[in-house]
């Protein structure tokens, strides 16, 4: 009987650690920059990131979009703490 309480506390444990999510406060730059403009610069935070989201975020991120002969190209890094 004991064996059974000490392996019932063993999965409640391992499930209430598994189930917990790790969250992280994000400083972000996205920089854009546009054919024969000026780079723009902007910075900022983003607090609670979880899961799913905190991966993406820890990644660096561009897109590239052209419109009529202009192209615009956004780069996105996150350092997540």
């Amino acid at each position: 009987m004991k064996r059974l309480t000490y392996l019932h506390i063993f999965f409640i444990c391992s499930f209430t650690l598994y189930s917990c999510q790790k969250c992280k406060d994000c400083s972000c730059t996205q920089v854009a920059s546009q054919s024969g403009m000026p780079d723009v610069t902007q910075t900022f935070e983003i607090t609670d990131v979880c899961g799913e989201e905190l991966e993406a975020m820890e990644q660096t991120t561009v897109i590239t979009q052209t419109v009529g002969g202009i192209t615009q190209e956004i780069e996105q890094t996150c350092d997540c703490y």
